[in-house]
């Protein structure tokens, strides 16, 4: 018998920059899936009034947007990093976490997923590079969930 999932993804970026719409893909793939305890987010950029909607998912994945290293890089969140000031512009997984450490004593169960894309440029649509690797990506993410429902 399976456990009950409760899974929030989160995509990152801007779907009129090209590539950068990778987080939005992941979201509206995961929304055709149908998978029973995920739920999906977009959004351009993060932002510290997420902390509070963070707080009731017991597993989070930030799936964004790269333009360097692996095609595809899922890890969970590295908590020990250093939080950088806050600005509009400067709000990331790890100054979330220690917003959800320092206000409500909770580290948020965070996975990144980092896809790498090419083409960034404004303009709609995903390059045959990014959504190969965004495609790969999805089914890296199935399987982590299929190991949570164990």
């Amino acid at each position: 018998m399976s456990s009950p999932i409760n899974i929030l993804i989160v995509g990152i970026g801007n779907t009129l920059r090209g590539d950068d719409g990778i987080g939005a893909y992941i979201c509206s793939c995961f929304d055709q899936l149908h998978i029973d305890g995920v739920k999906t987010m977009l959004t351009q950029q993060l932002h510290t009034e997420m902390v509070d909607e963070l707080l009731c998912y017991d597993h989070i994945v930030f799936a964004d947007a790269s333009i360097t290293g692996e095609p595809v890089d899922f890890y969970p969140l590295k908590k020990e990093e250093v939080v950088p000031v806050s600005s509009s512009h400067h709000v990331n997984a790890v100054l979330l976490n220690a917003l959800a450490k320092q206000l409500y004593q909770k580290d948020l169960p965070i996975m990144i997923c980092s896809v790498s894309g090419e083409n960034f440029e404004m303009g709609e649509g995903l390059s045959a590079t990014a959504k190969k690797n965004a495609d790969n990506a999805i089914d890296i993410i199935c399987n982590w969930i299929r190991g949570k429902c164990r």
